[in-house]
C-alpha cells in the first residue's frame, strides 16, 4: 500500500529513503523493495521532560536531529515551566547519544549528498510529532528540496500536526487514540542496534530486511509498503 502510493518516485536516482531508527528501518527497508531507491538511516532522539521526581512518566518535550536541528513542543515547555538551562541540558545529553548511535550505524560509512534530492522520511508509527518535524527540517538544512513523510499508522491528530510541515504526508492508518504500539504492531518489539547496523542501507535495490513486524490487521509492514 505504502509502495503504491508511492509508486511516482520509484527509480529515480535522487530519491533517498531515511530510516527513522529504530522502528523506521523495517518499514523504509519494505519501500525500497518495491521503489528500487537507495536507502540509509536518519537518527532522530526525543527530549524529555528533566526527571524530578522518579515516579515521573516521560513526557516529550521535543526531538534533536542530525546537525543540532531542534523542533520543541512550545506547549509542554510553557506547562511545564522548563527553565532554559534544563532544555540544555537534556539536548547536550541527546545530541551525545545521536551522535554515538550514528557512530554506531555508520561506522566511517560516509553520509550520502542529500542536496538537491528528495527524501522519504519513514518511521514506524507517527504518534510524537516533533520527532518528525526535527526530521524534516534537518534533512532540509542538508538541501533536500522534498521531504515525504511516512509511517504505516499514526495518531490522527499528531498526524495533524505534521501534514503542513512535509511536502507529502503518506499515514495508511490514523486513529483518534493511539495508546501503545503494542495495539498495532502483533511483534511490537524494537528493531534492536545490530538489526540497524545490519539494515541495507545504500543499496540501489535493498536486499530483504530481516527485522519484521505485524500489524493487527494481519497485513504485513511488507503488506502495506507494497
Amino acid at each position: 500500500m505504502l509502495g503504491s502510493v508511492l509508486a511516482d518516485y520509484a527509480g529515480h536516482k535522487d530519491v533517498l529513503v531515511l530510516a527513522i531508527p529504530s522502528g523506521g528501518v523495517p518499514v523504509a527497508a519494505a519501500i525500497v523493495q518495491e521503489l528500487g531507491c537507495s536507502m540509509d538511516v536518519w537518527v532522530v532522539r526525543t527530549l524529555n521532560l528533566p526527571q524530578h521526581d522518579p515516579w515521573q512518566l516521560d513526557i516529550v518535550m521535543g526531538a534533536v536531529a542530525p546537525g543540532g536541528i531542534r523542533a520543541l513542543d512550545l506547549g509542554v515547555l510553557t506547562s511545564a515551566k522548563v527553565q532554559p538551562q534544563e532544555l540544555e541540558q537534556v539536548v547536550a545529553f541527546e545530541q551525545k547519544e545521536l551522535d554515538r548511535l550514528q557512530r554506531l550505524y555508520r561506522g566511517d560509512r560516509p553520509f550520502p549528498d542529500l542536496r538537491g534530492r528528495t527524501v522519504i522520511l519513514a518511521a514506524d508509527a507517527i504518534v510524537i510529532g516533533s520527532i518528525m518535524e526535527a526530521a524534516i527540517k534537518a534533512a532540509r538544512a542538508k538541501g533536500v528540496v522534498r521531504a515525504v513523510a511516512v509511517a504505516p499508522v499514526g495518531l490522527a491528530s499528531t498526524c495533524e500536526q505534521v501534514k503542513p510541515i512535509a511536502d507529502e504526508f503518506v499515514c495508511l492508518l490514523q486513529t483518534p487514540d493511539f495508546c501503545s504500539l503494542a495495539l498495532w504492531y502483533d511483534d511490537p518489539r524494537y528493531t534492536t542496534d545490530e538489526e540497524v547496523r545490519s539494515s541495507p542501507c545504500t543499496y540501489e535495490v535493498s536486499p530483504p530486511c530481516t527485522c519484521r513486524r505485524r500489524v493487527r490487521n494481519r497485513l504485513s509492514i511488507r503488506s502495506l509498503c507494497s
